[in-house]
Parts: structure tokens; C-alpha cells; sequence
């Protein structure tokens, strides 16, 4: 049986450093550190309909590419825009200085982009999320 009341600092490869930065958060003992739950948590487990999505809500939606990502430069600043669809509606996804992603998203394909969304004019847009194609 494991003792929850051991001081941290009996952890196997938890060495006096670490105990310290431990210390500072308040875990002084292996309770402490298994019941320790980090202050935000993002919840990329359900998807939400473009039309149900709020201004500024932090939102995962699954989209279908329905076009290439086109490529616009001003300056030395270069933006990538991506138009994707759901059942519901059209949101536009954009990137800054990220050529890489012409060559990843094909159109047809369906993703899963978490960012914050926002509306202008009755029109859906996320900028720089993060993305992972659908799989089976």
C-alpha cells in the first residue's frame, strides 16, 4: 500500500530543485501532487456547430476544406486563409507567416481546428488554431 502522506521529496527521481518548485505550488506531500489539477483546461473532446459558436469562445469544429489555402502577402507579412464548411456553416481560417500549410490541407478533406472564434458581419473566422486531419 502506498503512503499519500510521503513528503515529495522521497519521489524517486525528484531531486531537491524540483522539490522547491514543488513546495512553491503548495504540494508538500504524494497527495498533494496526484490531486494537483492544472488552473485552465481546454476541452477538444466535442465538436461544435460553426452556427452555434459565440464571439470569442475558444471552440473545437470539424470543417470539410472546401477550398486551397490561398496565400496573401502585405509587406513582409504573410497571411493563409482557408475556407472551411460543417452541416451549419462557412468559417474562414486564418494563418500568419506559416508557409507550410499550403501543401498540408487538401480540399474535400474533413479537420478539426481548436482556436478561438470570433464574427464579424455574420461572418465566421478563427485565427492560427491548432489542427489534426480526421481520422476513422
Amino acid at each position: 500500500m502506498v503512503d499519500l502522506n510521503k513528503d515529495v521529496k522521497y519521489i524517486k527521481n525528484v531531486g531537491p530543485n524540483r522539490v522547491k518548485i514543488l513546495n512553491k505550488l503548495n504540494i508538500f506531500t504524494l497527495k498533494d501532487l496526484i490531486t494537483y489539477f492544472p488552473r485552465n483546461h481546454e476541452d477538444r473532446s466535442i465538436p461544435k456547430r460553426i452556427a452555434d459558436c459565440i464571439d470569442g469562445e475558444e471552440v473545437l469544429i470539424k470543417g470539410t476544406a472546401v477550398s486551397k489555402v490561398v496565400e496573401t502577402r502585405v509587406r513582409k507579412l504573410s497571411i493563409y486563409k482557408l475556407v472551411v464548411r460543417d452541416a451549419s456553416e462557412v468559417c474562414t481560417i486564418t494563418w500568419f507567416n506559416q508557409k507550410y500549410l499550403k501543401n498540408i490541407f487538401k480540399v474535400g478533406h474533413t479537420y478539426n481546428f481548436f482556436g478561438k472564434i470570433e464574427t464579424k458581419l455574420g461572418r465566421y473566422e478563427m485565427k492560427s488554431p491548432v489542427f489534426d486531419e480526421e481520422r476513422d
